[in-house]
């Protein structure tokens, strides 16, 4: 029963859709609730009695104990969002909770999670590949997990099935690795194998996780005899190669922190608008293209503009206008853009701003949209003829903005896009402030952009360093009692590998996490520290629950 319970849970581990399940009083995602039936069937399992587990018997799972203990003295202390803060320590009680059940189970429990785990990542491959070669008919079934789709440099990056393409690529790399384990008795299919999720790996653009897959299968290779372990990461290697040198967005990737300079835009256009409302106006806008990619027609680059009416919200996005040729780098054009006044009288913030339709806005890519005010009054339905746009001269002293109005967005905060560096160093900044327990479980997101004095900032932006994260939110005593863990389970591992099937995935796994960890962050998200409560776990099981490799 364990290991039919521990298989339909990792079959599902990369799949978590966007909605949550309501349970009590907590919100959880589907994966969390699935999760929590497991738990209660590994508990009560009857091939489990026999396998006891002292928490003293297992530094790995004890250093995991100290840093959940950790977690939730910090979110006890958390000043900002004290709620989410205390639900993610549960979160991380979850993860040890399902490490120490793992331990408990026998090893062909354990087996059939990473054949769960390898069949479901296999599928996120398949996903990728599909939308990695633009078949566009998956989006419907993908929006059920991601809330917009990703683009680089107007390429899109396959999210696999989850929520963002980092994680849909860190999915694959474990289901590759447990892969190239179990599959290691029919080498032309393991090669074979191997070659497939690289391909599936590459449509998500994920740097962090190729550098990861490649460490990871050639620290696996250490742990296996005979010619043909190094088969795999030459495999490997091999795709990502063709894959980078056959791609010049892959190498501008490689080449940079991103993409962006293939979207930048400059604006010229007058500073101010004075307009009757529900007007229309012609207005000259002067773009150019000062970045490092033409602007095709053929392509479907627009220009188009946001209006803003307060700090939060914008009001609406404007009609298109077309280029009227190509436009190469260097090079600039003058479009005519229709304007469009709303029927409510008011001061508002107007952003001209170029798209790449179904692709990305230039100011999603960090470029500044140009910046305008347009003062609306006058009657209710004016005549579109009679409007007309007034040029940086015109102060428009006469137009009666209304006292109560909200103060302006800020033009630079659409296109406010922190670097990782940007975002390594605001980390850094919370744990020399909180350098104990950190400023809250999950609370990175909430607090940095505060931090880097912005009003309006993305939510959903982490530090891109687990190890950066886990420092700024639980401290130096979080991030001690994480490293620890990780430590004492890859050292036992080490041990384990050469005679363990399960042993050998658990370790590449946590070596991969431990890579990509360098530059992103996962485990904020339910597939991702399940995955790490199955290695860590397998890694502190008893030796009489792992028994050796009988093919030996």
């Amino acid at each position: 029963m364990t290991a039919v319970c521990l298989f339909f849970l990792f079959l599902i581990v990369p799949f978590e859709p966007r909605f949550t399940v309501p349970v009590g009083p907590l919100h959880l995602s589907l994966i969390e609730a699935v999760a929590l039936p497991c738990f209660a069937i590994l508990a009560t399992g009857a091939d489990v009695r026999g396998h006891g587990l002292r928490l003293r018997s297992s530094p790995a799972l004890l250093a995991l104990a100290v840093f959940v203990a950790v977690a939730i003295v910090s979110a006890a202390l958390a000043t900002v969002e004290p709620r989410r803060a205390f639900k993610f320590a549960l979160r991380l009680a979850a993860m040890f909770a399902c490490a120490a059940l793992v331990a408990r189970v026998d090893d062909r429990a354990r087996t059939w999670a990473f054949r769960g785990l390898l069949a479901s990542g296999s599928l996120a491959a398949v996903l990728a590949m599909l939308e990695g070669v633009g078949v566009r008919s998956i989006d419907v079934l993908l929006g059920a997990f991601r809330e917009i789709p990703f683009n680089v440099a107007g390429v899109r990056r396959a999210s696999a099935g989850s929520e963002y393409p980092n994680l849909g690529a860190a999915m694959m790399l474990y289901a590759l690795l447990c892969g190239v384990v179990l599959l290691r008795g029919r080498p032309w299919l393991r090669a074979s194998f191997v070659a497939a999720m690289a391909f599936g790996l590459c449509q998500t653009y994920s740097r962090g996780a190729w550098i990861a897959g490649l460490v990871a299968l050639c620290a696996g290779a250490l742990f296996e005899r005979g010619r043909g372990r190094f088969v795999p990461g030459v495999a490997y290697a091999g795709v990502l190669a063709v894959f980078i040198f056959g791609q010049e967005i892959s190498q501008i990737r490689f080449g940079g922190e991103n993409a962006n300079d293939f979207y930048a835009a400059t604006y010229k256009s007058p500073k101010q608008f004075a307009m009757d409302a529900s007007a229309r106006v012609v207005v000259q806008v002067e773009v150019r293209n000062v970045g490092r990619r033409p602007w095709r027609v053929a392509d479907q680059i627009h220009l188009s503009y946001h209006l803003y009416e307060n700090s939060k919200r914008p009001l609406v996005d404007g009609p298109r206008t077309d280029l009227p040729h190509d436009v190469l780098p260097g090079q600039s054009v003058t479009l005519e853009a229709i304007l469009r006044a709303p029927r409510r009288p008011g001061e508002y913030l107007l952003m001209w701003d170029l798209v790449h339709e179904d692709t990305t806005w230039f100011s999603g890519q960090g470029v500044t949209p140009g910046v305008a005010r347009l003062l609306v009054g006058g009657a209710e339905e004016a005549a579109p003829v009679e409007a007309t746009a007034s040029g940086p001269e015109d102060p428009s002293a006469g137009l009666k903005v209304p006292a109560s109005a909200e103060p302006i967005l800020a033009p630079e905060a659409l296109a406010w896009r922190p670097s990782r560096l940007d975002l390594w160093r605001l980390a850094a900044r919370m744990w020399a402030s909180h350098p104990f327990f950190g400023v809250g479980p999950d609370n990175y997101r909430w607090t940095y952009g505060a931090l880097a004095g912005k009003k309006t900032f993305d939510t959903r932006v982490f530090a891109n360093n687990m190890y950066l994260e886990f420092a700024a939110t639980l401290g130096t005593l979080g991030l001690a009692a994480f490293l620890a863990a990780l430590a004492l389970a890859l050292g036992r591992g080490a041990g384990l590998a050469a005679a363990s099937d399960t042993a050998r995935i658990a370790v590449t796994i946590l070596v991969a996490m431990s890579v990509h960890g360098l530059v992103d962050y996962v485990l904020a998200f339910t597939g991702h520290y399940l995955v790490f409560a199955l290695a860590l776990g397998t890694l502190s099981a008893p030796k009489a629950v792992i028994p050796p490799d009988p093919s030996r």
